[in-house]
């Protein structure tokens, strides 16, 4: 151990900072995440120890930081076991060592005569032990840093000054310590040492930190809270004390956060009169383009009053100034919005609808305008079906999509529908039209309200199926990670409406509905409607994966004759109480050995059974059983009450168990075996009206 070794010690923080200039605030979290798994890793594979508990990742809008607690200043000296070639190929006739031995002898630093020989199975072997003296940090740390650097997830990286290498932003700082010491190297072109910088006005530096441990306090007092999850919580608090009406976004929270090192939270105003510009809109323009927090109206929800709060990245000493400038680049925005609203109120909204004929959807399948004349004839087929004025859903899906050729969604494309509904309102539609076209495009994200009113169902619904059915007819299905028309989230807001809301729609006419809308202009086939209706299942299987659905029991329920996504839901919940029931393992077992008796069948089985061919007590009971049963859960089924359907099929276990105990299905008598395939068929063809168990077994 060399003198360095020695100060460091057995272990000790090792703190790595890289301080850039001003970092992407939406990706910032990937990228810190992404580090410290990176580092965490390579001492973990390089065999150094460290507590990953309580180590630390940390940023701030310059600075990228990694806390490591307790680690060891090397890796642990290993005992290696080498083996050799064969000792047939190592000696030759006369007993001297052949070129292969003499090799393998060089390579361990031995001599032929200190090699050992292992005996095995399949042979004896030359072989050596060896003593591996562990690597120290310092010569380990910077090979894991660069790998680690190399597998960021940077957006768009960056070369500066003559350098050949790249980061996401350039990189002016590099802070290495192991307790006390420097580790000396060059990262990204710049020495390791002990010096940070602060708040970049407040106190910028340098900042020297004696250890590893001194670097939150220090940044603290250089006006920098490096921590962002306490800058996240102190922002919060902040705008709740400035307003406590204040609306808190949890994504612009986050963005603040990544772009303030010394946050301090002003309060501020705007003229009353841009109140009667929609609300939405207000809120786009503070929240989106300005990064301030809008104060909602207590009396309006939905609304906001002409107050704001913005978090500064300053602690000025004169605080109107800087609300001054606040409210000074808020007003051309708000303006902006005004002006917008002016104009497109001059027409209704109808008069955007020939706009949507010159904006392509997709090549093959024509343009917005087409899309919405397809959603409006499959909007009035859903209503019909679900007993829902049809001509009020076919007018909100013909307009659903005008409001993308007015100027305020053109500047504020997050306000599409919400302007819709709008704009449909002051053009005197009614309000299930102005609704359904504010509510078609929910739900938008995960975790998202779906369509709240009938028609905005309905129209969600036609907008999702045409997109679906249309690109996969077009063959641009998604494949990998692309899905440039995002067909997944198409499908699984599909699914969540049809579920959530209850409603009993069959797919495969839902899927025809689209499919005849499309025959027009492409080749709809029944195998491409069938992919269509597989890639909406796997979303199913998405869907109930995140509710804790083990895939057994999804596919079980998949395998059955569903009809509708809520027939669907109510056998899967149906079939996952059954589970927990003493005779379900047992019958699951039982379906499986049935399904495989079946399969391996290599004759037809008859839908009769002949009842005097039923010679043993075993047979008798189940099929009576059968008989019986069949009766009983009619009328349930009916009903889709499959939760009482199948504590009644519960009763089949005993009689099930018994039977085959007791009677050869294959037997050599071909009317015994055929009666008893039949009666088999009839027993899995009672479950399989629930769901398939035989997946389950």
């Amino acid at each position: 151990m060399t003198d360095s070794d020695k100060r460091m010690g057995d272990a000790a923080d090792l703190l790595i900072e890289l301080g850039c200039e001003e970092l992407p605030p939406k990706a910032l979290d990937t990228i810190r995440d992404a580090f410290i798994s990176g580092v965490s890793k390579g001492l973990e594979n390089n065999g150094i120890s460290f507590d990953p508990v309580d180590s630390r990742a940390y940023s701030t809008p310059r600075r990228l930081a990694l806390h490591f607690k307790h680690v060891a200043t090397r890796q642990p000296d290993q005992e290696l076991e080498r083996r050799g070639p064969a000792l047939q190929a190592a000696f030759d006739q006369d007993g001297k060592p052949t070129g292969a031995a003499l090799g393998f002898a060089r390579s361990v630093g031995k001599d032929v005569s200190e090699l050992e020989t292992l005996k095995t199975d399949k042979g004896e072997w030359l072989f050596v032990k060896v003593h591996q003296p562990g690597k120290p940090l310092r010569e380990l740390i910077y090979p894991i840093l660069e790998q680690a650097l190399k597998q960021l997830p940077v957006p768009k990286p960056m070369r500066w000054a003559d350098h050949d290498f790249s980061f996401v932003r350039p990189v002016h700082w590099f802070v290495l310590l192991h307790g006390e010491e420097v580790i000396d190297g060059e990262l990204l072109g710049l020495e390791a040492n002990r010096l940070t910088r602060g708040h970049r006005i407040h106190s910028p530096g340098p900042h020297s930190l004696k250890s590893a441990g001194d670097f939150i306090q220090v940044l603290e007092n250089a006006r920098v809270i490096a921590d962002q999850n306490e800058r996240a919580s102190k922002i919060s608090q902040m705008l709740q004390q400035a307003d406590t009406d204040v609306i808190i976004d949890a994504n612009l929270l986050n963005e603040v956060t990544n772009l303030v090192e010394w946050p301090v939270a002003v309060k501020c105003s705007f003229e009353k009169e841009f109140l009667e510009v929609p609300h939405a809109a207000l809120i786009a323009s503070m929240q989106d383009h300005q990064k301030f927090f809008p104060v909602r109206n207590p009396e309006e929800p939905g609304e906001v009053i002409n107050r704001f709060v913005a978090i500064s990245n300053i602690e000025s000493l004169d605080e109107s100034a800087v609300r001054e400038g606040y409210e000074r680049v808020i007003r051309p925005r708000l303006a902006d919005a005004q002006f917008f609203l002016e104009q497109d109120r001059k027409q209704p909204l109808e008069a955007y609808l020939p706009r949507l004929d010159k904006v392509v959807f997709q090549q093959k399948i024509g343009t917005i305008g087409d899309k919405s004349r397809r959603m409006a004839s499959v909007s009035g087929k859903i209503a019909d079906f679900l007993s829902v004025d049809s001509e009020a859903s076919g007018r909100a899906a013909l307009l659903a999509k005008c409001d993308l050729m007015t100027l305020m969604v053109g500047e504020f494309p997050e306000l599409q529908g919400n302007m819709g509904r709008y704009y449909a309102k002051f053009s005197g539609e009614s309000d299930e039209v102005a609704t359904a076209i504010g509510e078609h495009y929910s739900p938008r994200f995960a975790g998202d309200d779906i369509p709240s009113s009938a028609y905005g169902q309905v129209v969600s619904i036609a907008d999702r199926l045409d997109s679906l059915v249309g690109i996969f007819t077009a063959g641009l299905r998604p494949s990998g990670n692309k899905d440039p028309f995002a067909l997944r989230r198409a499908a699984l807001g599909l699914v969540r409406i049809l579920i959530e809301a209850g409603l009993e729609l069959p797919l495969n006419r839902l899927v025809a509905f689209a499919a005849d809308e499309l025959s027009e202009q492409l080749e709809v086939n029944d195998s491409l409607l069938l992919e269509v209706r597989e890639f909406i299942a796997e979303r199913l299987r998405h869907y109930y994966r995140e509710q804790g659905f083990s895939a057994e029991l999804i596919n079980a329920a998949l395998a059955s004759a569903w009809d509708t996504l809520p027939d669907l839901d109510r056998r899967l919940r149906a079939l996952s109480d059954f589970m927990g029931q003493e005779a379900a393992l047992s019958l699951a077992a039982a379906n499986k050995r049935i399904g495989n008796i079946l399969r391996k069948s290599e004759q037809d089985i008859s839908e009769e059974i002949d009842t005097n061919s039923l010679n043993l007590t075993q047979e008798v009971k189940l099929f009576d059983e059968i008989n019986n049963l069949s009766g009983e859960i009619g009328p349930l089924l009916e009903t889709g009450d499959y939760a009482s359907s199948l504590l009644l099929l519960a009763r089949l276990r005993e009689p099930v168990d018994a039977f085959f105990d007791s009677v050869m299905v294959m037997d050599e008598d071909p009317v015994l075996r055929n009666n008893r395939l039949a009666l088999l068929a009839r027993l899995k063809a009672l479950f399989d009206r629930i769901a398939d168990l035989s997946v389950l077994g």
